[in-house]
């Protein structure tokens, strides 16, 4: 990651001498939208707006301020960003139809954030290194989301609220955190967290729940609250200051537990 950056800074004092600019603005409003934009080295910033129709997207971006902000509003949108090194962020946002929307940046001060409301969301997300976050929200129909950040400032958040919602995670080192709310319908979540200062948590709050867990090492915490519905909930902590709170309140409770080495500790409690 050092030689990352080093290469980064590196670019920009080449940049200097030759160019100090990009940054587009796209917009689309109707019918077989498709759209392409790459800008390798500088002040990168791009922002996209597609409006009607056979929406999709492509945006690369490689290096210094990179910024991207995007938006598909309706029928069968995609996007799909790329952003490599220093200033990174990314925002997107589509309204309707089948959504999708992926985000993949490489290293600095990561960001994302995207908001699908209605059809067959997906998202996802990936960064590797620095100061990482991730926040995607999905309203309705067949919901899904992602996100895997490797290390450094790690926090990752995902709501999803109706029909057939899943979510995920995987955070691998540094500050972790990881929040994964569901509503309604088929319900799941699972989540992983390798080392550092751990903490889960999910709330699931109607029909058919699941939602899993998994942190292997350093200052673990973990509380799973389900309400209704066909619950379950596994979680497993290896070692250092575990500490778990799981709570289901009506139909099928199962739960299942594991904390391996250090200042364990447990509460469950499961009613109908």
């Amino acid at each position: 990651m050092k030689n990352f950056i080093s290469g980064v800074f590196t670019l920009m004092a080449m940049s200097f001498s030759f160019a100090q600019s990009n940054i587009d603005i796209t917009a689309q409003i109707g019918n077989l939208n498709t759209a392409t934009v790459s800008q390798t080295g500088l002040l990168n910033i791009n922002t996209l707006t597609q409006d009607g129709n056979r929406n999709t997207a492509d945006i690369d971006q490689v290096g210094v301020l990179n910024v991207n902000t995007a938006e598909s509003i309706g029928n069968r949108n995609s996007i799909d960003v790329d952003q490599a090194g220093l200033g990174n962020t990314n925002d997107v946002s589509q309204m309707g139809n089948r959504n999708s929307a992926v985000t993949w940046q490489l290293g600095a001060f990561n960001s994302t954030e995207q908001t699908q409301i209605g059809r067959r969301n997906e998202t996802s997300s990936v960064q590797l290194g620095i100061g990482n976050a991730v926040v995607q929200y999905q309203d309705g129909r067949r919901n899904d989301a992602s996100a895997i950040q490797i290390g450094n400032g790690n926090d990752a958040y995902q709501i999803q609220l109706g029909r057939r919602n899943d979510a995920s995670g995987l955070q691998v080192g540094n500050d972790n955190l990881l929040v994964q709310y569901q509503d309604g319908n088929d319900n799941s979540a699972t989540h992983d967290q390798a080392g550092n200062n751990n903490i889960a948590a999910s709330v699931q709050v109607g029909d058919d729940n699941t939602a899993i867990g998994v942190q292997i090492g350093n200052s673990n915490q973990l509380y799973q609250l389900q309400l209704g519905d066909s619950n379950t909930a596994v979680d497993v902590q290896m070692g250092n200051n575990n500490f778990t709170w799981v709570a289901q309140s009506g139909d099928s409770h199962i739960h299942v537990g594991t904390q391996m080495g250090n200042g364990n500790s447990m509460v469950i409690n499961q009613s109908n």
